[in-house]
């Protein structure tokens, strides 16, 4: 099974949001790889930063340790987690895009940073 299949898989009414979201993080470091876990497409550097799903008909990404994010760690929701924070990839405006950007980013820092 292929990333493609997969992203088709969750939903077709989100495969456009998730299929942004997968470009936007592989392009966000040359040392990303992705893979499929638990049937769903996973980001790591060092080890997993993220991966993304449909919840509840919406699309999200998980980012593992966003507990860790400082204040960005506020626009993630962790209902029933711990350590991993929800974001939602519905309705994408530009200041919900630069908050992913942001939150990519310091997922990257972190991972690099303390594994």
């Amino acid at each position: 099974m292929n990333l493609e299949s997969v992203i088709e898989k969750r939903g077709e009414h989100c495969a456009e949001e998730l299929r942004f979201t997968r470009n936007l993080i592989l392009s966000s470091h040359l040392g990303i790889n992705e893979s499929i876990k638990y049937g769903l497409p996973f980001f790591s550097l060092k080890r997993i930063m993220a991966y993304m799903d449909v919840q509840k008909g919406k699309p999200i990404v998980a980012f593992m340790n966003g507990t860790k994010f400082g204040e960005l760690s506020k626009e993630l929701d962790f209902t029933g987690r711990k350590r991993v924070g929800h974001f939602s990839l519905a309705n994408l405006n530009e200041k919900r895009h630069e908050i992913l950007c942001a939150l990519i980013d310091v997922a990257i820092e972190y991972d690099l940073g303390n594994h």
